[in-house]
């Protein structure tokens, strides 16, 4: 029998896919209301979790800062769409606490028993009695359980933010984001704080741009100071591409500036992947969350095989819709029961086994070939005009030196006909 249900950070829940947090986007957010909407639309759909906004520690919303977001795809010619580009004015798309209680209290009285409502704080500045104070507010409003987002990319395009940072001051702007998470001086005694002040459970959220392995310490310290579990990842941070062809302008839609900024897609989950493992084999006994390029069902699947405990949803809800979350949740209902596993604990952390020192590892050499499928091949040459030594063109079609061969897999990975193999010799 098939059970979706897991238990994260001590909190009950009927199944482990669930919504991230997301920025106001337009006048409509802000209202609590239309959010709870919103929100409990992911929650009739099956989700096991839904996040508030990101709610930073003033109390109301600036009535002359509606929210402003700009969008862009990113495609490379000859390869297709890569992923998107977004940038905030993080002022504008923060929620404020009044607005985020309302949202709490709303969504208490309507979601089912084992969906948690968890709320999203981004504290004022590197303050951690200020954020200790921010978190009760939000414990009071009646949240399961409480991250600490000090991964938001949105402040580095803030003025002077960055120059704070370069000396290692230890006053931050109100809205520092990413600045205090990539700093253990100032983010110890605030997750410090914060687990003293409030009684549910606290989650940290990670930026990308805490690498490994530095990641690993980072991960030592928030479990040492008491949190229950750690979120990864937020946006990496990169810049839009210039326009090479008009004196490098900015390519945005209707923007005349560039500026540090948001990546969202697929090519988000590679340090979502990393985080997982890394801190699972080097960091073990601490709940994860994966969230951050997740666009299909299999990905959730993959994040969850490397340590995460529960997965979000955020790049596939922008890319899909609201479609994928119910085929998400349909496609991990099919894969248990297909490969029999009763609940997700059953297959969290299967492929860390896998996991070995690079001297370890069985490179199979010299007992692989690459082969090629004459039908498929079309003759393009690829595979050949690159840097291998084993491959060449004779009759329009892809041979090998099989001497040469060391069965790398750069042709299967490369040809667009998937007409090159690597086999057993």
């Amino acid at each position: 029998m098939v059970s979706l249900s897991v238990e994260f950070a001590g909190v009950k829940m009927r199944c482990p896919i669930g919504v991230a947090p997301l920025a106001l986007m337009s006048p409509a957010s802000i209202v609590p209301e239309r959010y709870a909407e919103k929100l409990m639309t992911y929650v009739n759909m099956g989700v096991g979790y839904v996040y508030t906004p990101v709610t930073c520690a003033e109390l109301e919303h600036p009535k002359e800062m509606l929210p402003t977001t700009r969008w862009k795809k990113i495609e490379t010619r000859g390869f297709g769409r890569e992923g998107l580009l977004f940038v905030q004015d993080a002022d504008r798309v923060q929620w404020r606490i009044k607005p985020s209680v309302k949202l709490i209290r709303i969504l208490k009285e309507k979601v089912p028993e084992g969906v948690a409502v968890i709320g999203d704080i981004l504290g004022p500045g590197s303050d951690p009695d200020g954020w200790a104070e921010h978190a009760k507010r939000i414990e009071e409003a009646g949240a399961d359980l409480i991250e600490l987002d000090v991964s938001c990319e949105c402040p580095l395009a803030e003025t002077g933010v960055v120059d704070v940072y370069l000396a290692k001051a230890h006053k931050l702007p109100r809205i520092a984001g990413l600045i205090i998470g990539d700093s253990l001086e100032l983010l110890e005694p605030i997750v410090r704080a914060v687990v003293k002040a409030v009684k549910v459970p606290i989650g940290i959220k990670l930026s990308a741009e805490t690498g490994f392995p530095r990641l690993v310490s980072f991960a030592k310290v928030i479990k040492d100071s008491g949190a229950k579990w750690i979120t990864a990842i937020n946006n990496p941070v990169t810049v839009c591409p210039p326009d090479i062809y008009n004196e490098g302008k900015p390519t945005w839609p209707y923007l005349d500036s560039n500026m540090f900024l948001g990546t969202s897609g697929p090519w988000d989950r590679y340090s979502c992947y990393r985080n997982m493992a890394a801190i699972s084999i080097y960091c073990p006994g601490i709940d994860l969350a994966g969230v951050g390029g997740l666009v299909i069902p299999e990905h959730h699947i993959e994040a969850m095989m490397l340590g995460a405990k529960i997965t979000e949803l955020s790049s596939g809800l922008i890319w899909g819709g609201t479609d994928i979350l119910k085929q998400t949740i349909a496609f991990l209902n099919r894969y248990m029961r297909d490969h029999g596993y009763e609940t997700p604990e059953d297959f969290r952390g299967l492929a860390l086994k896998y996991f070995k020192p690079i001297k370890e590892v069985d490179w199979k050499i010299g007992r692989l070939i690459a082969v090629t499928d004459y039908e498929k091949c079309d003759g393009c040459g690829t595979c050949a005009k690159n840097v291998c030594f084993a491959t060449y063109m004779k009759g329009g079609k892809a041979r090998v030196i099989e001497e040469e061969c060391t069965g790398c897999a750069l042709c299967e990975a490369i040809c667009p006909k998937g007409a090159r193999k690597v086999v057993p010799k």
